[in-house]
């Protein structure tokens, strides 16, 4: 792949640059099988790194030596080989580490460094409460009881076999998510940092559950005993549909995001019924409705974060709930800075960090033991 061609990718990817722009359509034209590189984002930016790499690292050596005992990585879905994937992922944790010690001077915490750069999100864990005790659950599949009812795990989600009228609470820490089926067969999706009580049986006119932080819902249709999700500001009221709510303590916004079906939210004596691809914005007493791609706010679930020209703040907020990291920034420097990235769970923290750094010339992002450096060029 030519340099001119990363030069239009490194610029999509950084947000410079968007599919529709003339120059972007331009390059497509002269080359249609270039467009398989902008349908998935995580794909585009492992290209553009990956190019950035082969241009001051020898890939050939690392890969005779990794292959040795590893067999070639497949890059999901496609069946691009631009580069090596895995040898990739060793020399950007080397430079990395590389780079983060030559930063801060100091050589003493470099195995801290090396180590939290290979960090990656808890993945399916949570905590689940009820009749004064809880469980921690690691995604493993086991059965026990809690709260005089059994307790399925099972794929990394979890149900419980309702016998005994019981409140369960389901939560997760920084830096993990968990999948829960509810009585009914409702599913739902826990983002780091969240949580989520429910009855063992829904009984009496609806099906109430009150959430915080990030939660994806899939409701069955149950017509006679309405859904109802209760977050502290706002009740969502909805008969069978996907939807997210997110209300995470100390965001000033409640979002509710709907994928398919309808739903109502409430909130300070208003109320609107959302259509597919709206999003209602809740803040003190106003509640807006407005259009918006589902994607962006839901992809969370299978694995991705996608941003797209989002404060700066709000994807550090993220980042440092996926990770379980500490941010250290100057607020009023990030005031009014916007980004558009995408992150993947499946990379380190190493690779988050190099990504932020490569999507911007204003700001250095710097790894240092338990907590991320923001800082203005």
């Amino acid at each position: 792949m030519e340099q001119a061609d990363m030069h239009i990718l490194s610029a999509i990817l950084s947000g410079e640059l968007q599919p529709e722009d003339p120059v972007v359509q331009s390059w497509l034209q002269e080359d249609p099988a270039r467009a398989v590189l902008l349908e998935e984002p995580g794909q585009l930016r492992r290209v553009v790194e990956e190019w950035r790499l082969q241009q001051s690292f020898d890939t050939h050596g690392m890969w005779a030596r990794i292959t040795q005992d590893t067999a070639p990585a497949i890059v999901r879905h496609r069946p691009i080989r631009t580069l090596w994937r895995a040898a990739a992922a060793v020399l950007l944790l080397v430079a990395g580490a590389y780079w983060l010690m030559q930063r801060t001077g100091q050589n003493s915490p470099a195995a801290d460094t090396l180590a939290a750069a290979q960090q990656k999100p808890a993945g399916n864990f949570a905590i689940l409460q009820a009749g004064g005790k809880e469980v921690t659950l690691h995604g493993k599949d086991s059965s026990f009881m809690l709260g005089g009812n059994r307790v399925d795990v099972q794929n990394g989600h979890m149900q419980v076999a309702a016998e005994k009228p019981e409140q369960y609470t389901l939560r997760t820490p920084r830096g993990a998510n968990y999948q829960v089926q509810l009585p009914d067969g409702s599913k739902a999706w826990l983002n780091a940092q969240s949580s989520i009580s429910y009855p063992s049986v829904f009984t009496g006119v609806e099906r109430a559950v009150t959430v915080t932080g990030e939660v994806y819902f899939e409701v069955a249709a149950k017509a006679e005993q309405p859904f109802v999700v209760h977050t502290g500001t706002q009740d969502i009221t909805v008969l069978g549909t996907a939807f997210c709510v997110r209300r995470y303590e100390g965001e000033q916004q409640g979002l509710t995001t709907l994928v398919s079906g309808k739903v109502k939210v409430q909130t300070a004596g208003k109320d609107q019924v959302l259509q597919p691809g709206q999003q209602a914005v809740v803040s003190g007493n106003q509640l807006q409705v407005i259009q918006v791609d589902t994607e962006e706010f839901t992809s969370w679930k299978d694995g991705w974060i996608r941003f797209h020209n989002k404060p700066l703040t709000a994807i550090l907020q993220t980042i440092s709930r996926w990770y379980d990291i500490d941010i250290k920034a100057d607020e009023q420097q990030l005031a009014g800075q916007y980004f558009t990235c995408y992150i993947n769970k499946e990379q380190g923290l190493g690779e988050c960090i190099q990504s932020l750094n490569n999507s911007t010339n204003q700001f250095s992002f710097l790894l240092q033991g338990p907590t991320i450096t923001v800082t203005k060029k």
